[in-house]
């Protein structure tokens, strides 16, 4: 089969041929139809995210047809239509047992990064991984949905609990991610103040719905958030970029009770004045999402509630274009590669 081999930390994707693999006990194999592509995966190239064992297909947001099932395997069968749940779980532990899988007392490590992923044309998993899709969500969206729009749905939804009427900041809201975390939080009734680094991708942002936009590079967070808010501050910040200084500035734009979730993570610290909380202000982050909010959020998408953003595509041979624009920082939304 057709894939791309990172053989090194740093080093350029690899076309290669190699073995379709066999599905053993309890997994299955899926034929892959699309594989979705982000600033994640450009970490994981240049060693600054999970450990990889090398060499490795990468590729965590994955979405395909069942082909083949291991022994043992009753719950999927051939022809069925899945999305891929990247965390390999030992099922056994507290935190698997009580649904928040993400936190696996036993976690093995990521599709892509221990085991092969999705940048090739088949790829083995065990079968707890395949989750099925209908047939009105076609391929490219659920691989997006995988990871660009679980993961904001888990931000939302589970741990900054956004209602009606809240103001709400997105610190990198023109990425792959963050632009799905603007149409959950409209979904779910707030207002949406977006922050990115360019016109071009305040624009992006203002299309799918955010209400105001603050550019990072030009203006002082902190200051448009209270004057866009009179003062009061945002109920919720969820930061999809993650640096010392997006932190900082989400934190101290936060209102009375409001809620910081950080997402995205660069290296650094930044000095935080802990009397804070005595405003009850609650700092947490985010570990991607649950099988069953994956489940909710393909019904959601389904039905037309979130749209998967897709504005680059490319084959496979051709993904090291998409790290090109990754690097360059002008990627709008999501890129997926085709396999059609």
């Amino acid at each position: 089969m057709r894939a791309m081999l990172l053989d090194e930390p740093g080093g350029p994707l690899r076309s290669a041929e190699v073995d379709i693999p066999s599905p053993g006990p309890g997994e299955a194999l899926l034929k892959v139809r699309s594989a979705g592509v982000g600033l994640t995966l450009a970490h994981i190239r240049e060693a600054r995210g999970p450990r990889v064992k090398f060499p490795r297909i990468i590729g965590h947001e994955i979405a395909g047809g069942i082909v083949e099932v291991g022994s043992g395997v009753t719950a999927l069968s051939k022809g069925e239509r899945c999305l891929v749940h990247f965390y390999l779980n030992c099922w056994n532990c507290k935190w698997c047992r009580i649904g928040r899988e993400t936190l696996c007392s036993n976690l093995r490590g990521n599709v892509g990064t221990v085991v092969d992923g999705g940048f090739a044309e088949y790829v083995a998993l065990p079968y707890q991984n395949f989750i099925p899709i209908p047939d009105e969500l076609d391929y490219e969206a659920a691989a997006v949905t995988a990871d660009a729009i679980c993961t904001p749905w888990h931000v939302m939804k589970s741990r900054a609990h956004v209602k009606p009427m809240d103001d709400v900041l997105i610190i990198g809201a023109a990425g792959g991610v963050g632009i799905h975390a603007v149409q959950m939080a409209k979904l779910f009734g707030a207002r949406v103040i977006a922050v990115d680094i360019s016109e071009e991708k305040l624009a992006f942002c203002r299309q799918y719905g955010a209400d105001e936009v603050i550019n990072g590079r030009a203006q002082d967070i902190v200051e448009e958030v209270s004057r866009l808010t009179d003062g009061k501050g945002v109920e919720v910040c969820a930061d999809f970029f993650g640096s010392p200084q997006t932190a900082e500035a989400g934190i101290n734009a936060l209102s009375t009770a409001g809620t910081f979730v950080i997402v995205g993570v660069e290296p650094g610290t930044f000095p935080f004045n802990i009397s804070r909380l005595l405003r009850e202000q609650v700092i947490t982050g985010n570990r991607y999402c649950s099988y069953e909010e994956m489940r909710e959020v393909i019904r959601v998408v389904a039905r037309g509630l979130v749209k998967p953003v897709v504005t680059k595509r490319v084959a496979l041979e051709d993904v090291e274009e998409v790290f090109d624009t990754l690097s360059r920082q002008t990627l709008l939304g999501r890129a997926a590669i085709s396999f059609d």
